[in-house]
């Protein structure tokens, strides 16, 4: 369901049937308490490795503990990926709802949240190069915030809701999802069972950290994120290459040097 989304999306701004917009273009906008929160329930919110990371930090709790008490994880059949999404926000009221309908945890919500009525698809070409495509979401029937005399461009928009890092952030794990698919065949291989184990250096940095003895003052946790998807592409090398798929099939290897070692050495900067 949501892979076919995000692809009838990418297919309409294609076809021109929903227009693209550049960061130069103007438009008015300003959440209203009279509709605030409306927005926030009955809706599906994907969240991907940094979203849960920041939003577990400022919670003081741990990515897993993140995942049981607030989030569906479930295995994308055409994606061959594992996604997650809030499943208080896609059952009703998001659980970070104030009664005044602002959120909760703000300061760390989730990309999608944060640029809202902006939208951004990203694909990668056969050559591995981004293309970025910006729009303007569907309005919806009960947001006022349209009828603001507000002005921005999308470009201040994005300033102020400080999203750069999060899209570079989202763009590197999409790199990854997009290495798996093009270049080591996951289609062919990818499953649950795989997805289940990295699930760690998607959503356990805590795990991580713990099992290897790796502070936070020694990695810091945008360098440890970055490092976790090196690890994914290690690991998912490896198991494809046992398929006979990607850059190291049919390759001797070295058995001399687990996998869990290699995903250690990727973590700790030894490699």
């Amino acid at each position: 369901m949501v892979y076919n989304y995000k692809q009838e999306l990418l297919k309409k701004l294609d076809e021109g049937s929903l227009a693209g917009i550049t960061l130069d273009h103007e438009f008015t906008f300003a959440c209203k308490a009279e509709c605030m929160g409306r927005c926030c329930t009955s809706i599906t919110i994907l969240l991907d490795p940094w979203d849960v990371e920041i939003m577990a930090r400022h919670l003081g709790i741990s990515g897993r503990e993140f995942l049981a008490e607030f989030c569906k994880y479930d295995f994308s059949q055409e994606l061959k990926w594992p996604y997650v999404r809030l499943k208080h926000a896609e059952d009703g009221p998001c659980i970070f709802m104030l009664e005044d309908g602002r959120c909760e945890i703000y300061p760390v919500r989730s990309r999608n949240c944060r640029t809202y009525p902006i939208g951004r698809a990203v694909r990668f070409k056969q050559d591995g190069q981004k293309v970025e495509r910006i729009f303007v979401v569907e309005k919806m029937g009960f947001c006022l915030g349209h009828s603001s005399p507000k002005k921005w461009t999308v470009q201040q928009w994005f300033d102020d809701a400080d999203c750069q890092k999060f899209y570079e952030l989202s763009d590197l794990y999409l790199e990854v999802i997009n290495y798996v698919n093009t270049q080591l065949n996951g289609q062919a291989w990818m499953n649950r069972n795989v997805a289940q184990m990295i699930l760690p250096l998607l959503y356990g940095p805590d795990l991580l950290r713990n099992k290897l003895g790796i502070s936070e003052q020694e990695v810091g946790h945008e360098e440890f994120y970055r490092r976790r998807m090196r690890a994914i592409k290690v690991v998912l090398t490896d198991i494809a290459a046992t398929f006979g798929h990607g850059p190291l099939a049919g390759e001797t290897r070295d058995e001399e040097i687990s996998m869990m070692e290699r995903i250690k050495q990727v973590l700790t900067g030894s490699c």
